[in-house]
């Protein structure tokens, strides 16, 4: 895999007019269709409306980016707007396609939320290091414990042994990226090597040696970009459970239509 650096996800993912839409699909929860009016929807979006000012203000005090910025405040009213529809109603009496309704609304928040992370929070760092010297990246650790070679179907390799500890604990996680060479056609790739933990990703990169026993690695921390799958299984999940909401819908409407 030849890795290949330029703006951030979220910047091309979600421009101005994406989170305008995130903004109306935050109402869509609210809405009573064709029973509604204008003052009882303004009354019912006023606290999404209270969370994302809250969480705007509140990240003003990090201040992220425009962009990242919009979006992790949108990403929490849509997260106070998707689970509206739970409201005031018996939990035990709510049809399973309302669940899967405010499942689905909520991983959207998710998503957009690990998307702003993703670009508002990366830390990254470029450095030429010997074997045994750490460099530090976001709250990691990384050392250089070797580089062996290693021989594949189709090409070469220069794969280094990397350390990576966090919050000084003594044992850390082992990541092996690798330098590639291909003979025909010559070719040098990169196969990043990358640790997935709860609250982010931690990438690396192998680069080219400088000549004077140093060898440059190119190592990234990308706090919370994993609520973008954490999302994705949740919009996942709310679509199957109002399919299947709708299907026992329909069969019980079927039952007592053939006991009528």
């Amino acid at each position: 895999m030849q890795l290949s650096v330029g703006p951030p996800f979220f910047n091309k993912a979600a421009g101005p007019i994406a989170l305008l839409l995130v903004a109306v699909m935050a109402v869509g929860p609210l809405l009573r269709w064709r029973r509604d009016d204008a003052k009882a929807v303004l009354r019912r979006v006023m606290l999404p409306i209270g969370a994302t000012l809250v969480a705007a203000i509140a990240l003003l005090f990090v201040w992220p980016g425009v962009l990242p910025w919009a979006g992790l405040s949108l990403a929490a009213g849509l997260a106070v707007a998707s689970v509206a529809p739970l409201w005031k109603r018996n939990l035990r009496r709510t049809p399973l396609f309302t669940y899967g309704m405010v499942i689905a609304h909520l991983g959207i928040a998710v998503s957009l939320a690990g998307m702003a992370s993703d670009s508002a929070f990366t830390k990254e760092t470029l450095v030429a290091v010997r074997t045994g010297e750490p460099a530090r990246v976001g709250p990691y650790t990384v050392t250089l414990d070797g580089i062996s070679p290693v021989i594949g179907e189709n090409w070469s390799a220069l794969e280094a042994r990397l350390t990576a500890t966090r919050g000084g604990s003594g044992s850390g996680s082992i990541l092996r990226p690798q330098l590639r060479f291909f003979a025909n056609p010559p070719t040098s790739t990169n196969e990043s090597a990358i640790l997935t933990v709860l609250d982010g990703q931690l990438y690396t990169v192998l680069g080219q040696p400088d000549g004077r026993g140093r060898w440059q690695l190119r190592l990234w921390w990308k706090p919370f970009v994993t609520l973008i799958w954490f999302g994705g299984v949740l919009i996942a999940l709310g679509g199957m459970l109002s399919l299947l909401g709708r299907v026992r819908r329909a069969r019980r409407a079927t039952i007592r239509a053939e006991w009528a």
